[in-house]
């Protein structure tokens, strides 16, 4: 019997033991669990915020595409708009070129055939407006007028030069 109760007590010392090893060991994995189940929990609170981060950034960059196709559009709408433009600038400097070859502005002499074409011209005249048809050289009078209102003067091809003062600008008509 004593065999017995010294192999029980054995067993109990044993078994003891033995509960006490696996009771230590589940302590452990128990905090190990704990450990990696808060690690896991931070790695989900992270994902969660990511990923709110990449929403944020796919609202941010479809914000971006749709500037981007408006300024597009805008850079598109003003380019036409400046060719546009250019094609009006350029109808408006050959209407001006031609306003001004054809136009006998103010006091001056000018060159017939070079500043001025022959034609005939009207003005509203002026306060004792004076043109006067030269030669070539200036020093014989072809023609002259002076008029309190509007004048006519009909420029020929043989005349030399133009003289005019005190009169509105001349605008061939003719």
């Amino acid at each position: 019997m004593l065999i017995v109760i010294g192999a029980a007590v054995i067993l109990t010392i044993g078994v003891g033991t033995a509960l006490g090893i696996a009771t230590s060991r589940a302590n452990t994995l128990t905090a190990e669990l704990s450990t990696e189940t808060g690690k896991f929990d931070s790695s989900q609170s992270a994902l969660k915020a990511k990923s709110s981060e990449v929403d944020s950034l796919k609202t941010t960059v479809a914000a971006w595409k749709t500037r981007e196709s408006a300024l597009t559009a805008g850079e598109a709408a003003s380019t036409k708009r400046s060719g546009e433009l250019d094609a009006r600038e350029a109808a408006v400097k050959a209407t001006e070129t031609t306003i001004a070859a054809n136009t006998i502005a103010g006091d001056g002499t000018f060159r017939v055939g070079v500043d001025i074409q022959p034609g005939q011209y009207h003005s509203a005249g002026g306060s004792r407006c004076y043109w006067a048809r030269l030669n070539a050289t200036g020093d014989d009078i072809i023609d002259n007028n002076i008029s309190a209102g509007p004048s006519i003067l009909t420029v020929q091809p043989s005349d030399g030069l133009i003289k005019t003062s005190r009169c509105a600008p001349f605008t061939k008509s003719g």
